[in-house]
């Protein structure tokens, strides 16, 4: 049975709005972090009051943590349509990567990597990437095909993950990067027909 854990890193309600919403959309997006640092931001962001809070977030270890109930929103996305009318979900992950002159992996915060999570291919004009461990996906489905059921949420997955000015109107799963222009926020590592067929 899956384990939801909601008491290691909750919100408070400055941290997301009080109003309720149907939703229609779950969003995927990835940490840009190493570990749980992004997590460690955002509590100590805007003196503790952030409210780009995501709902949940899935270790590299499969863990999933909820911030905050489904029936609310933040402004995770930067977007108030997009914000209100869906659930978000973020993947440890640290995106692109650069290597070092001595052969190490770093984000753009000068993050080490490990080099066995290193994955090379050339995408949006960077050449190395943080895998997805297969916990992480595996409970990522598990999440996704529940909280389709609880808020009927079509159990599908958008087939791209680049921008589409229309997306807001999309029923189902989609990216953060499917609403930001130039965005590598979901690395090319997800396999997007697989994933589809893990819903199913």
């Amino acid at each position: 049975m899956m384990h939801i854990d909601k008491e290691t890193y909750p919100t408070t309600d400055n941290n997301h709005y009080k109003n309720q919403s149907v939703k229609t959309q779950i969003v995927i997006g990835i940490s840009l972090r190493k570990e749980h640092f992004h997590l460690t931001r955002l509590k100590h962001k805007e003196y503790g009051k952030s409210k780009k809070w995501n709902t949940y977030t899935i270790s590299r270890e499969g863990d999933i943590y909820e911030h905050y109930d489904t029936k609310f929103h933040s402004d995770y996305i930067g977007f108030k349509i997009g914000d209100k009318q869906s659930i978000s979900i973020v993947l440890e992950n640290m995106g692109c990567l650069f290597q070092t002159n001595n052969g190490n992996y770093i984000n753009w915060l000068n993050e080490f990597c490990e080099p066995d999570n290193v994955i090379k291919r050339e995408w949006a004009g960077y050449k190395y990437w943080e895998k997805f461990s297969e916990v992480q996906i595996k409970n990522l489905v598990q999440l996704c095909k529940k909280l389709c059921k609880k808020h009927s949420i079509p159990k599908k997955c958008i087939e791209f993950n680049t921008y589409h000015k229309d997306i807001s109107k999309y029923r189902g799963i989609v990216f953060r990067s499917n609403y930001i222009e130039n965005s590598s926020d979901l690395n090319p590592l997800i396999n997007i027909e697989k994933f589809n067929e893990m819903l199913n």
